[in-house]
């Protein structure tokens, strides 16, 4: 796997979030399908710079991947996107940026269709060390645990624990992500599982004004920070449809082709995503939304718990 990193600086007024919206094609006769993926920007090492990893295909020989990307960043309840740029991989320009994660043999498992991945802090075992080379991998609940199906490595140095990329699911039924386990092997050489569980968050819109909804979830302590676009429930897939938010040319139109499909539903509206973890494991979450104000513009609103702070839910 590779990872391609790209970076964002703040500038005088540093916004309150920065999202990474990318779109990733595979080059070739004939082209591959493209991927889209979403990404929190999270504060770098250097003061005022904002850097996210995009996973992408190793190409084949003389095969190049598109990466065709974009910012979108709050403030002051305003969202504002930056233009489309573009890079090769590979490329004189991208070489800089990429970092490859060694597999050995065949790759890792990859998502189920229609799934991602999450960012996910390698959980540690009682007594384990945060420092050194670490192999992970992953396996269906029924496959015999095994060294061998952590094909992946990723050296953490001296600490803390490594953050990797983890599919959402590896299969998928009745819409549900079902449950899978992480395998990682650290420098004693013992083999530890951990299940991969997930949640449905629900949020309420009893007043119908929410044209779109986001959840941001991670950690406790914030290292691996995820983004999730929240369908309304029982809305059906066309026009307006939440997955084409971050990707649409006209936003306007898409946002008014939003409006019309959400307004059949009935009161109160219900939006939808899911999280993903460790079993056991807590996971931290806000919500973020878009809703229309009385000038005819759309303002973004955060959204906590109202005693302040964000949810935690136990997986």
């Amino acid at each position: 796997m590779l990872l391609l990193r790209r970076e964002y600086r703040d500038g005088d007024e540093p916004p309150e979030i920065v999202l990474l919206h990318a779109e990733v094609t595979p080059r070739g006769d004939p082209a591959g399908p493209s991927r889209r993926f979403t990404r929190a920007v999270v504060p770098s090492e250097t003061p005022g710079r904002r850097v996210a990893y995009l996973p992408l295909p190793e190409p084949g020989e003389g095969e190049r991947i598109l990466v065709r990307y974009r910012f979108s960043t709050v403030r002051h309840g305003e969202e504002r996107f930056s233009p489309w740029y573009e890079i090769n991989v590979p490329s004189d320009d991208a070489i800089a940026d990429l970092y490859r994660i060694p597999e050995e043999g065949t790759s890792n498992l990859p998502p189920a269709p229609g799934r991602g991945h999450f960012r996910l802090v390698l959980p540690l075992g009682e007594g384990e060390r945060a420092s050194g080379s670490f192999r992970f991998g992953f396996g269906a609940m029924r496959k015999k645990p095994s060294p061998s199906l952590c094909r992946a490595a990723i050296d953490a140095g001296y600490g803390p624990a490594p953050v990797i990329e983890a599919p959402e699911a590896l299969s998928v039924l009745k819409n549900r992500p079902m449950p899978y386990f992480l395998y990682h092997v650290s420098a004693d050489g013992k083999l530890r599982a951990d299940k991969i569980a997930c949640a449905r968050i629900p949020f309420a819109d009893p007043d119908g004004g929410v044209v779109s909804a986001r959840m941001v979830w991670g950690d406790s302590a914030w290292r691996a920070t995820n983004v999730s676009l929240m369908e309304a429930k029982g809305l059906a897939s066309g026009p307006g449809e939440a997955a084409a938010e971050f990707f649409a040319e006209d936003r306007a139109a898409f946002l008014a082709a939003r409006e019309a499909a959400l307004s059949p539903l009935p009161l109160p509206r219900v939006f939808e995503a899911f999280v993903f973890g460790t079993s056991g494991s807590g996971v931290e979450y806000c919500f973020q939304t878009v809703e229309r104000r009385p000038d005819g513009g759309f303002g973004i609103r955060w959204r906590n718990r109202e005693s302040g702070g964000n949810w935690i839910v136990t997986l």
